[in-house]
């Protein structure tokens, strides 16, 4: 655990489980809902509401947040603001989020092509293929041929946010800078990861394909989903965000689930070792931030508040009193 500042160089490259994985056959709108363009928000936006976890008077406050997030929404929440500057500490969680530094980089760069005479045609199926190369026009993804299936996926996500005009993520740095300026401690949780070599061996292996279907599943609609998910998350539709999260999120929440997430770790059962040694350090942090303050802020990812196996359900187990935002 630690309490500086994280440099915001990195890739988004996001490991982890949660409850459910895209839809395979493709996204489409949810039931009841017209199939119309959707129109971003722009501008101040409140975000979701709050979770409330407590303990005798202790009190815990957990915002939830999404991947991608539009670039032209300001995340302004009066109330965060308000329960901040009367807390102790400020609680992140940037597990997953990988801080490469220039050794890294080198090593990705060198680690993401094919061998030569190899491409991304030649270790695709010809339908997913297909269904690549035409979502990869729908956002101006070039040069993927030379790539392993994890570096297009990658590539693919980054082209993406470029044209919906998104960022990976929001609410945290924006938490933190808040914190800063309300000189709040800040506490960062991020669970360690396997070395970044091995790392690199999971994602060159040819299972890491699930992802990049995964990735074209969520976004082979033009980006219409996770422009939803991203207008749900704005203005605090927590109904909305239930069913968008699994589906159309960039974070381990999302696409990068399941087998996915299996394919980056190695095997299935490294994948959950590593989830529920996540689940269990998070809970102990926020176990002794609930003992140490009588105000404690915390932001994590959304599906940790709606999984059956997530944080919140962790804290409900070891008996906190939780109550949902209305």
């Amino acid at each position: 655990m630690k309490s500086n500042r994280i440099p915001s160089i990195a890739l988004i490259l996001l490991s982890g489980l949660a409850t459910a994985g895209a839809n395979a056959e493709g996204p489409a709108p949810l039931e009841g809902e017209p199939a119309l363009e959707v129109v971003i928000v722009r501008g101040p936006q409140p975000g979701p509401g709050l979770w409330k976890v407590t303990s005798g008077d202790h009190v815990m406050w957990i915002l939830g947040e999404v991947s991608p997030f539009p670039r032209k929404v300001k995340w302004k929440s009066k109330k965060f603001d308000w329960l901040l500057r009367h807390s102790q500490e400020l609680l992140l969680d940037y597990s997953g989020y990988w801080r490469a530094d220039k050794a890294d980089r080198a090593a990705y760069s060198r680690a993401e092509t094919l061998p030569e005479g190899v491409t991304l045609k030649d270790v695709l199926s010809p339908e997913l293929y297909a269904r690549v190369e035409k979502t990869a026009n729908l956002f101006g993804a070039t040069e993927l041929e030379e790539l392993r299936p994890f570096s297009a996926t990658n590539r693919l996500v980054m082209g993406a946010m470029k044209k919906l005009d998104m960022d990976g993520f929001s609410a945290r740095f924006a938490a933190e800078d808040l914190g800063l300026m309300r000189h709040v401690r800040t506490t960062i949780f991020d669970m360690p990861e396997i070395a970044f070599t091995d790392r690199l061996k999971n994602w060159q292996d040819p299972s890491n394909a699930v992802c990049l279907e995964r990735l074209v599943a969520a976004i082979e609609d033009g980006g219409a989903g996770v422009k939803r998910l991203a207008n749900a998350w704005s203005t605090g539709n927590i109904a909305a965000l239930r069913k968008l999260v699994p589906r159309y999120s960039f974070s381990r929440d999302g696409f990068r689930a399941d087998e996915c997430a299996a394919a980056m770790h190695g095997s299935e059962q490294q994948a959950r070792t590593y989830k529920d040694r996540r689940t269990q350090s998070w809970l102990e942090e926020a176990e002794r931030a609930l003992r140490d303050n009588r105000s404690t802020m915390a932001v994590v990812l959304m599906s940790e508040l709606f999984a059956p196996d997530g944080y919140l359900a962790g804290l409900r187990a070891r008996g906190y009193e939780v109550v949902e935002p209305e």
